[in-house]
């Protein structure tokens, strides 16, 4: 009897842990699609604004975190499952043992996965020419692909010259161009390795602002891999990341922020006249700006009609857009539909080069004036 209520017991405690790790599984589960998501973004607005073609080890991680997650996802569908039918007997805990072992399994797996989602390039690097022992950048279709964001990305690059800005803000509505402009100035850093900067930092930070997840990424970037970094606190991370960048020069690049991030408690030294970092982010909100303490604060606007006009039939084809005199019509509509987003533009146009009828412009409509553009509907648009 004494044997078997202990070995119970036993059971229970291992159950409480099964608990600890789905939520573990869930957690790094839903930070895995997040970081799956932002390289997808950049690799889409590549090949959609400039046709590279995105390189084979991000193709490869993509494809093992999609299924990843997908599986993952499915395990702890069965594991909540599992734990809703059991009843305490010995099958049943036998049965959600299994289970556990399975999601500990599941845990490394996306843990290591993530570990690799970390990508300075996510495209065949087909612009850069090189010669005379330096690298010269060749734009893509230079007027295409930067529409209204040339200016804006000339500006961010000033801004990293000069030494009384140190804290850059882009913002503005979504789609009108500011990952663009941010990702064409972190690559153009990265392909001009004598740009005086010892750290060049990419995060995606997104709506759920994790700050364990932003020290990770620095850490990564910074070369500190001790094994006992997981075992630290907060405090500790950030100490020893402001411990190793108060010394050298870094440009932080920081997409989609959502709320302030506490650069402080991140360990992220300020930028100054005397250690001459930077930090550039971008935002959908004037006030994160403020929040932030922005020095520099750029504002991205969407296009003038005539300009977005151009855009979208550069992209759809003069050809198609004056093939019939509906098409001209609706295609204006579809144009207006974007309401002169940059991405909007381009990608919706290039989806429309291919419809050569009216109707399948007005159905293309249709689709647009009850779904705002997006990935989603360009599948849409695709398949009609």
């Amino acid at each position: 009897m004494g044997k078997d209520f202990k070995s119970m017991v036993t059971r229970c405690i291992y159950v409480g842990k099964e608990n600890g790790n789905a939520k573990k599984l869930k957690t790094m589960t839903e930070e895995l699609r997040d970081l799956h998501n932002n390289v997808m973004k950049r690799v889409k607005m590549y090949e959609d604004q400039q046709k590279l073609k995105r390189l084979e080890k991000v193709q490869v991680w993509l494809r093992q975190s999609d299924a990843a997650i997908k599986e993952a996802e499915e395990m702890l569908m069965m594991y909540v499952s599992s734990s809703s039918f059991s009843n305490g007997s010995t099958v049943m805990i036998s049965s959600s043992h299994k289970v556990d072992k399975k999601i500990c399994k599941m845990l490394k797996e996306v843990q290591e996965i993530k570990s690799r989602g970390t990508f300075d390039v996510v495209v065949e690097n087909s612009g850069v020419v090189v010669g005379g022992g330096s690298m010269m950048v060749s734009t893509v279709d230079r007027d295409d692909q930067t529409v209204g964001l040339e200016a804006v990305s000339g500006l961010v690059w000033r801004c990293l010259t000069v030494d009384n800005t140190g804290i850059i803000g882009l913002y503005g509505v979504e789609g009108v161009g500011k990952t663009t402009v941010l990702t064409q100035v972190n690559n153009r850093l990265l392909q001009h390795k004598s740009n005086g900067f010892d750290f060049v930092i990419w995060v995606f930070v997104s709506k759920n602002l994790n700050l364990e997840k932003i020290q990770d990424t620095i850490r990564e970037k910074i070369g500190f891999l001790d094994r006992s970094w997981t075992s630290k606190t907060e405090e500790e991370r950030a100490g020893k990341i402001f411990e190793i960048l108060s010394k050298k020069r870094f440009a932080l690049f920081l997409d989609d922020v959502w709320e302030k991030v506490d650069l402080v408690k991140a360990g992220v030294p300020s930028p100054d006249g005397q250690n001459r970092s930077k930090i550039v982010f971008t935002t959908c909100s004037d006030e994160v700006c403020r929040e932030m303490g922005t020095q520099t604060k750029i504002k991205m606007e969407k296009l003038p009609w005539e300009r977005a006009w151009d855009l979208f039939k550069k992209n759809a084809g003069e050809e198609t857009v004056k093939s019939h005199p509906d098409i001209t019509k609706v295609a204006q509509e579809v144009a207006a539909k974007c309401e002169g987003l940059p991405l909007a533009l381009v990608t919706i146009g290039r989806a429309m080069a291919s419809k050569k009828t009216p109707q399948e412009w007005r159905d293309a409509l249709y689709i647009l004036s009850n779904s705002p553009p997006n990935f989603s509907v360009l599948k849409l648009l695709d398949r009609n």
